[in-house]
């Protein structure tokens, strides 16, 4: 196994310290001040607090160059200053100029607080800003601003038509449009299990809207839900003096799902149309695209069983099915998480992100259904796309094995890809409409944040010249002691996984620590990244200052590695994951600094899951245990999901019995400690899971710890998220002794 390590091995700690004892006298005696002025140093420096972290979160995030739009000339962009509450705007020569609360004020004749950090560019000259009720149009020449739109602020979840004349939103199970004063309702059937303009497939698939303007805003597309066939679930509310249940519809896998279809409404005639779905009712409809003319809409119909997907086009007037334009097919799954991408220079093609070759890459398609080529290629992953001009596709991609992102383009007309930044760390951009020049922005290990303007000509390597820096982020934690983020690799077998470890800031290689291994290692979320500290949490350096050692490894299953590494899990969730897990574990067992016998684990939800199938799986080297939100048996989750990984229950009935952690109490020994925590009114990983468990071990004889937070959902937030987190490191330390 080897073991490597950015910026300092850690093997090579001891070693660097064995042979300092074998310098001079008068060269040790410098290096005895220098320690004595440096641990003066560390000991001037604030404590961190869990109070701190979680009551006063704010005061810890690093300033962000955010926000960042061009105008549609390219003039000038801007960018939400969060400190401020303003909106910047600059120009490539370096004029700055600024739109304040008191510009808006004047004009509008009313209190505004703060300018808004939604906003969006009209024309070179105006800015349209997105209050909770209104929408102003403010003038930068004229410094006017004057409000073009209203709604009753009682109204939530708002959708503003693109051209900012009419707003739509769904209430009570019905889709409800208004403009100009007048509000009309566009469904009357909800209620009854029947939901209209909301979002569907419980979030999976992208999917996060319900209401889907066309560019024009003639017409707006919505989903209509109808989940009346679903096995309600009760949760629970004891907050009343008498317990109350409301129940909600909760698809488990194998069971009843929602059935779901996409309505247009045309706002001219008042009728709405459905769309000629193709497949079967419990099919998912995801990825809707409106065609720039407002003409068409494509929609990617998923089989259930999500092996199977056709991206089709619709006539928005009738709903008539047009045409399949392509398949995609997998024995796995396939997972459509994004809509096409039209760009206005091109309104007869769009680009289609895919993992259909292995990776994620983006295909250029006509509106035809013809393929025109890629746009991206290689063993990267393409995480975003920043934008085309002419033929120059530009876009974000994975390097290092997914724990950097670069700036990348390619000539959609030659073929030829290279970067426009690709220094080691996490690079963003915000491209100039007219592609002279890009906004990147960076971070990494020991950068809090920093942002330049780059010429799109050639420098060296990259395509992408500084003119200027524009913003570097203060270290918001500079005052604090804080741990020492070591991100590194570990390779086993010729799979190399990235790790994260968090040491006391004053870490000597010669004492021993207890560790904390904090998993999550399922889909959808990677935990490693050459971000600022590391994307490490705060309570983390706060656990590292009391001694301990906290460590982290993406394992296979995680994202931003690949197909074949995402799809490792397929039908037998947490076999390969804990296996992968137990590699990072071996290597600290053999760590000198580490007890190999203290060794603690905690994760939520997913990580949850992984927590407790490590321990019942590992007893003998896990003392503590803490699972939060837990999966105890996947028959129990939610349709969308978990088909996805595991098929139905029917068709894996293998799988899912050895995932489930039912069986697996019984191989916990007097010597474990487990704690489960679990929101009582969690409507994702429903109460039933964890307390399943609880009821094994009690059967089994098996001494569990149990900790529930009445009325709070899949996680504990607010002011009671300090009280969960004084218990658990209260929990780990006091057992991991």
């Amino acid at each position: 196994m080897n073991i490597f390590y950015l910026g300092e091995n850690l093997n090579s700690i001891k070693v660097y310290f064995l042979k300092v004892m074998n310098i001079s006298v008068k060269k040790l005696t410098l290096l005895a001040i220098a320690s004595v002025f440096s641990a003066g140093l560390w000991a001037q420096k604030k404590e961190l607090t869990l109070d701190e972290v979680f009551l006063s979160p704010g005061k810890f995030k690093p300033e962000a160059y955010s926000g960042v739009q061009w105008s549609p000339s390219g003039a000038q962009w801007a960018h939400y200053d969060a400190v401020t509450e303003e909106l910047a705007l600059e120009t490539p020569k370096g004029y700055t100029s600024r739109v304040t609360a008191s510009d808006l004020e004047k004009s509008l004749g009313k209190n505004v607080s703060s300018v808004p950090s939604v906003y969006s560019w009209k024309d070179y000259d105006n800015i349209y800003f997105e209050f909770p009720s209104y929408v102003v149009k403010y003038t930068l020449s004229a410094k006017k601003a004057e409000i073009v739109l209203s709604w009753d602020e009682s109204i939530k979840g708002v959708h503003v038509s693109p051209v900012k004349d009419a707003v739509a939103y769904s209430k009570d199970g019905n889709v409800y449009y208004s403009k100009d004063g007048n509000t009309v309702r566009v469904t009357s059937d909800g209620g009854n299990g029947i939901v209209n303009g909301q979002s569907v497939h419980r979030n999976e698939f992208g999917i996060d809207s319900g209401i889907f303007f066309s560019p024009d805003g003639k017409k707006l597309a919505y989903y209509r839900k109808n989940e009346s066939m679903v096995t309600p679930y009760p949760i629970v509310n004891t907050s009343s003096r008498i317990a109350t249940v409301e129940e909600i519809p909760y698809p488990m896998a194998g069971e009843k799902s929602e059935e779901v279809e996409l309505c247009i409404y045309d706002v001219q005639t008042g009728s709405s149309i459905r769309l000629e779905k193709r497949g079967a009712a419990e099919d998912y409809l995801t990825a809707v695209t409106w065609d720039p003319s407002g003409k068409y809409v494509y929609v990617a119909e998923l089989t259930r069983d999500q092996k199977h997907m056709d991206f089709n086009k619709f006539d928005a007037s009738t709903g008539s099915f047009v045409k399949t334009l392509f398949s995609e097919n997998s024995d796995k799954w396939v997972e459509p998480e994004q809509p096409a991408l039209f760009f206005k220079s091109r309104p007869g093609e769009f680009f289609w992100r895919s993992e259909r070759d292995g990776n994620v890459h983006y295909y250029r398609y006509s509106t035809e259904g013809t393929l025109l080529g890629k746009a991206t290629d290689g063993g990267v992953q393409t995480m975003s796309v920043i934008g085309l001009a002419g033929d120059i596709f530009y876009y974000t991609a994975t390097a290092d094995a997914g724990m950097d992102r670069t700036v990348k383009f390619t000539d959609l007309k030659t073929g030829k890809v290279g970067f426009v930044r690709s220094d080691k760390g996490t690079w963003n951009g915000f491209l100039d409409p007219a592609g002279k020049y890009m906004v990147c922005t960076f971070t990494d290990l020991n950068t809090p944040g920093r942002a330049e303007l780059v010429a799109l000509t050639k420098d060296g390597r990259n395509m992408g010249k500084t003119v200027r820096q524009l913003f570097e982020a203060k270290n918001p934690l500079a005052e604090y002691r804080t741990g020492q983020v070591k991100l590194g690799k570990i390779i086993k077998n010729n799979v190399e996984y990235n790790t994260r470890m968090v040491l006391p800031s004053n870490f000597n290689p010669a004492q021993r620590y207890p560790v904390l291994l904090y998993v999550y290692g399922g889909p959808h979320l990677q935990m490693v990244r050459n971000t600022f500290r590391g994307g490490a949490d705060l309570w983390m350096h706060v656990l590292a200052e009391k001694g301990y050692v906290v460590f982290t490894m993406d394992n296979r299953g995680t994202p931003a590695r690949g197909f074949d590494w995402e799809s490792k899990i397929h039908r037998n969730l947490g076999k390969t994951e804990v296996a992968d897990q137990m590699t990072g574990v071996e290597y600290l067992k053999n760590q000198s600094f580490v007890y190999p016998d203290r060794i603690a684990v905690y994760g939520w939800s997913y990580g949850g899951f992984m927590s407790l199938s490590l321990v019942t799986e590992h007893p003998g080297v896990f003392k503590v245990a803490v699972a939060g939100g837990p999966v105890i048996d996947w028959k129990w989750y939610e349709v969308m999901y978990t088909e996805r990984y595991m098929d139905t229950p029917q068709d894996n009935r293998e799988g899912y019995a050895s995932s489930s952690l039912l069986d697996k109490v019984k191989k916990l020994t007097p010597r474990n400690k487990v704690l489960l925590i679990h929101g009582t009114a969690d409507p994702t990983v429903v109460w039933q899971q964890s307390q399943e468990f609880v009821r094994s071990a009690v059967d089994n004889g098996c001494q569990v710890d149990y900790m529930i937070y009445p009325g709070h959902g899949h996680n504990v937030h607010g002011r009671d998220r300090l009280h969960l987190f004084n218990k658990i490191f209260s929990y780990i330390t006091e057992n991991n002794k």
